[in-house]
């Protein structure tokens, strides 16, 4: 989940909203909810004993609709969870915006310390082949509240001949957040970063450009635990609908996607303590700018990733993944690019070195992120009261390149970034 601007929901719409969602999960999960329904750890499901990059139980429990139940008594499918952090760059960035957000109160043109953002989730198991992610979401920064990712999903196990197949429909509102493997900007690394922080302008429209914006229905197969199939469609929310979930008022998209085309296929075979993945995703939509205006603007993303992950008998991790995503667009091309590396010892201490970049005409980016963790709570099992889990980590980024500036008015733009990541 990756903070972005957005305005106050009107109270009455939150209630609602949130109200709706408790009870449909009253009806029957990272987040620690999930750990109280399971039984398990978090670091059961997720690397390095904290989300939200999964490990393979963690990959198959997402696949089969966060159903899977220790059984006894109901647990209630909710959690919550606080980002704050420490943030300094190389030189003062502009005291009246810092990475979109207009400065007021506290905030400075450097060396800010911020609560990032304050999460509520309703995520957990609705019936035996439904379960539940949402999240609702409080920005720190802009001070708004608004609905964030949300995953609804049914699902079957079922054998389809010789072959035991899963099959299940995503019901989300940002396409990629439904795909398990975090190879996809949805989710790949970093699963945190400084919401005050320069970063580049620009990016593939499968890197959240329609996250939260667009809601759509997506079909997905599994066979025999290795092939892996999506497809499905979105359809952009009305500008009203958006303002009620908390988009800002700058940030709504007037817009509309006209024959949207969804795909992605992936093959992973895990090996006893490795298991590897590599696949394909297709996002092609028509886009009309003015739902008043005839013009459409034809736009495709095509992407290409992999990943590879050992995990040794104690617990130690070693994982590789990468992704390159192709856009053309109205006949200019843009391709955006990530590979990192990450170690994790005694599922608590976490090293992660990234590369990072985006080639587009006159907007180019590049640069290095590296991360140092740790989470000291994660390998326990949930006891059934709070069960608080915790990340302290240190993040550095430094560009070679930032939206086609190099040199100084590039590293200038280099960044610190001290967080502390509680759920509970």
């Amino acid at each position: 989940m990756n903070p972005a601007g957005r305005t106050a929901v009107r109270p009455w719409s939150a209630a609602v909203v949130t109200l709706v969602l408790a009870l449909a999960s009253n009806l029957a999960q990272a987040v620690p909810s999930f750990a109280r329904q399971t039984g398990q750890p978090c670091a059961t499901c997720h690397v390095g004993g904290f989300g939200p990059q999964l490990t393979d139980y963690g990959i198959q429990f997402k696949l089969t609709g966060y159903t899977t139940t220790r059984g006894g008594d109901w647990v209630p499918p909710v959690a919550g969870m606080v980002m704050a952090g420490f943030t300094h760059t190389s030189k003062s960035q502009d005291p009246a915006a810092l990475d979109g957000h207009s400065l007021t109160g506290s905030l400075k043109g450097n060396d800010n310390v911020t609560l990032d953002q304050a999460s509520l989730f309703v995520a957990g198991r609705i019936s035996d082949h439904v379960g539940l992610f949402s999240q609702l979401t409080y920005d720190g920064i802009a001070k708004h509240t608004s609905i964030d990712n949300i995953d609804l999903r049914a699902a079957t196990t079922t054998p389809v001949g010789e072959h035991l197949a899963v099959l299940g429909v995503s019901v989300n509102n940002n396409p990629g957040v439904q795909d398990p493997f975090n190879t996809l900007p949805a989710w790949v690394f970093p699963y945190i970063g400084s919401n005050v922080a320069p970063g580049p302008g620009a990016s593939a429209i499968l890197d959240e450009a329609f996250g939260q914006k667009a809601t759509g229905v997506v079909g997905y197969a599994q066979l025999d635990g290795t092939w892996y199939g999506e497809l499905g469609t979105y359809r952009m929310q009305t500008p009203t609908l958006q303002k009620d979930f908390g988009i800002a008022a700058d940030d709504r998209d007037p817009g509309a996607l006209r024959a949207p085309l969804y795909a992605r296929f992936a093959a992973r075979k895990s090996l006893g303590s490795s298991s590897m993945e590599a696949g394909l995703v297709l996002f092609n939509t028509g886009y009309q700018p003015d739902r008043s205006a005839p013009e459409v603007t034809h736009i495709r993303d095509l992407g290409v990733d992999a990943s590879y992950r050992w995990t040794g008998a104690g617990g130690d991790t070693v994982t590789v993944l990468g992704n390159v995503i192709r856009e053309t667009q109205a006949g200019a091309n843009l391709t955006e690019y990530t590979v990192n590396g990450s170690y994790y010892w005694d599922r608590s201490w976490g090293a992660t070195l990234q590369r990072f970049g985006v080639n587009a005409p006159g907007l180019g980016s590049r640069g290095t992120r590296a991360q140092l963790d740790w989470t000291p709570f994660g390998k326990a099992a949930p006891s059934g009261g709070i069960d608080a889990n915790l990340r302290l980590g240190l993040q550095l980024t430094a560009f070679d390149k930032l939206d086609g500036a190099s040199g100084s008015a590039a590293s200038d733009a280099n960044s610190l970034f001290l967080f502390a990541w509680l759920a509970f």
